[in-house]
Order: C-alpha cells, then structure tokens, then sequence
C-alpha cells in the first residue's frame, strides 16, 4: 500500500517531513504505485488532491479529495472516484494530469498508463463540474518495448517554440521520453469541428436475461466489447470485429454469473465507453 506524505521548508531552508497527508483526520492510504498531481479540480480557487494508482484489485483507479479547508491550510474528506462515461477507470497504473489540452477554455484528464500508453479524456462538462465519456489515445500502447515508459509519467510544455504542445515522460526504469505535437486528434487544426462520441446503449439494465447493447458508428471502425467484473476482472470479450458505418447492435447473456454489477467497455476506433450491466434475476 502507499501514503502521502507532506514536507515542510523551514527557516533555515531545509526540509522537514511534517507528517502524512490526511483525509477525516486518518492517513490517506492508497493502492500500490499511486501518483498525485495537486490541481483546482472543481475550480473553486482551492487546491485539490487527484490520486492515480495500481488499480489492479479494483476498477475505481483514480480518485478526486476534494480541499473543504484553505490553501494555506488544506483539509480533505471522503475521496470520490472519477468516473468516464459515467462508470470507473479499468486501466493499470494511472498518471493523472488535469489540464486544458485541447485549448477549448475546459481543463481535461490525461492518463499515463501500463504498457506505455497515454489517454486524452475531454472534458465535456464544465470546469466546475467535468464530465468524461470516452477517449482517445496521444500515445498507443507498447506492450513489447514500452517506447514511451511504462508507466509513463507525463508534462507538456512547448519544447521547440513551434505553439504545438509537446509531450515529456519518464517512468519507473529512468527512461526520459520526448514526443513533438501532441494535439488530440479531436482538436482538428484545419478548424474541422470536433468528433462527439457514439453513445452506447445497453437494455434491458437491470436485466436478469440476455440483454442487447447498440450504436451509432459515424465512421466503419473495429468495434471491441469486454465485460468486467467489479473487481476489474475481464470476463468475456463478446465482439471484436470491423463494422460498417450506421446503426450497430450485439447481444450478451450473463447466463452462469452471479448476480450483482458488471462492466461493459467498448471501444470504437479511438473512442472508448463504460457503462455498468447490473444483473439480477
């Protein structure tokens, strides 16, 4: 397990650990190889605490504190996850950074995560209250030689002085990575506007039988569906094929699981959704 533990400078300069960091008066205590990144999240004027970590015996990887104290002096309470497309993260080893991206006046979530990949999730809320309902990848996934770390630990700036963010990351072995204008594809520099996602349906929800989940492709694209236990476990991939463009639709039967909550994700070229299948019968 880790715990977030803060510093003090002193007079003299030098620094003093003043003790874990603590959220209803307990240490905050998360999963193996958490990550912090000090934010206004709900742009409040207060500085926020956001939480990446392992997220290997659970879905729900990356968490929100929310500062109910002062600047000077910060006080958290119950963590909240931070939710895509209105269910928890699924990946490995999330690096968060909250940032506006994409330049659109909204600050957005990327994730650094396991086999080198980096994620772009636009915020299509507000800075107040951001909302998330799919991605897009900045980096793809490099499971055979991690050729942007693993995982990767992110900052943009503008490296060459061309206007075009560039992106820099390290990771666990020490690598230290550079990669030029990265701008999300959803950001169309010829002014085109950008892409809204497909919202996928699934019904019946709850269900206690089969149930049918649906689309609506704007482009032919390979359509990829996985089923997740709560615990994060993938239990069947029921559909992995390219489809054309229109209206699509698939049916899944629970039949042999338990009762209690699933996870569909369904990736449509670079667009990714969850949503949660509850099952009873």
């Amino acid at each position: 397990m880790g715990y977030f533990t803060f510093f003090r400078r002193t007079a003299a300069g030098t620094l003093t650990n003043a003790g874990h960091i603590l959220a209803h008066g307990v240490q905050i205590t998360t999963a193996n190889n958490a990550w912090p990144y000090v934010c206004d999240w709900n742009s409040d004027g207060k500085k926020d605490l956001l939480v990446g970590q392992e997220g290997l015996s659970q879905p729900c990887n990356v968490f929100v504190y929310l500062n109910q104290g002062t600047n000077a002096a910060p006080v958290f309470n119950d963590s909240t996850p931070v939710l895509n497309a209105g269910s928890p993260f699924t990946q490995w080893r999330t690096v968060p950074l909250y940032l506006d991206l994409d330049n659109d006046g909204k600050k957005d979530l990327i994730l650094g995560e396991w086999y080198s990949s980096v994620r772009f999730y636009k915020n299509y809320g507000t800075n107040t209250n951001p909302s998330f309902n799919g991605f897009e990848y900045l980096v793809l996934p490099d499971s055979t030689g991690y050729s942007n770390g693993n995982p990767p630990r992110v900052a943009f700036s503008d490296w060459d002085g061309d206007g075009d963010p560039d992106m820099v990351t390290c990771d666990y072995y020490g690598g230290v990575f550079l990669r030029r204008n990265i701008t999300p594809t959803a950001v169309v520099e010829s002014g085109e506007p950008p892409r809204t996602p497909t919202i996928l349906t699934v019904t019946p929800n709850p269900t206690s039988g089969p149930c049918q989940f649906q689309i609506r492709l704007s482009r032919a694209c390979l359509v990829r569906t996985e089923i997740f236990s709560a615990s994060g476990v993938r239990i069947a991939t029921p559909i992995s094929r390219d489809v054309n463009a229109g209206d699509f639709s698939w049916r899944w039967d629970p039949r042999g699981l338990p009762d209690g909550v699933y996870f569909i994700r369904c990736a449509t070229g670079d667009l990714v959704q969850t949503q949660k299948i509850t099952v009873t019968r």
